[in-house]
């Protein structure tokens, strides 16, 4: 039961149901393609803290207290997981962070696949894209067993 409740706090109902589809068929996340610097992923952004993902401005300010770099992001509203999203400040209007070389681990991973479970999507105009797709070992594994049954 506790390994459920982690997952709830982690995946929102939505990124729970992706989960375990992919789970169950035996799949993976593919993440392909590169930026196209239109600062979109900068505008829409969902912040995880200690508990999961942040749904209040209380959760926020909690985690401003373990993570001062984060006065950087400005609340803008709920998601439709009702999750806060945040937009930057350090965002210019070239769709590049203020400190491009140094900015924070968070965006330099962007897209992670957390995205994907916490029932999120790719901003418009985003160059990358995040498949659920079956891994090349499995389908080794599935021919070689064929050829040894027969």
């Amino acid at each position: 039961m506790a390994k459920i409740l982690q997952l709830l706090r982690t995946y929102s109902p939505m990124g729970l149901i992706r989960y375990l589809r992919m789970l169950m068929m035996g799949k993976e996340l593919l993440i392909t393609g590169s930026c196209h610097c239109c600062g979109n992923c900068c505008k829409k952004i969902n912040l995880e803290g200690v508990n999961g993902w942040l749904r209040s401005e209380k959760d926020f300010y909690a985690v401003l207290h373990e993570y001062p770099e984060y006065e950087r992001f400005q609340i803008t509203g709920k998601d439709e997981q009702g999750f806060i999203q945040f937009s930057c400040t350090w965002l210019t209007d070239e769709g590049l962070c203020r400190d491009h070389t140094k900015r924070l681990a968070l965006c330099k991973n962007f897209p992670d696949k957390s995205l994907h479970f916490c029932g999120g999507k790719l901003p418009s105009g985003c160059g990358y894209s995040i498949n659920e797709v079956r891994p090349f070992d499995r389908y080794l594994k599935d021919e070689i067993k064929g050829k040894e049954e027969e």
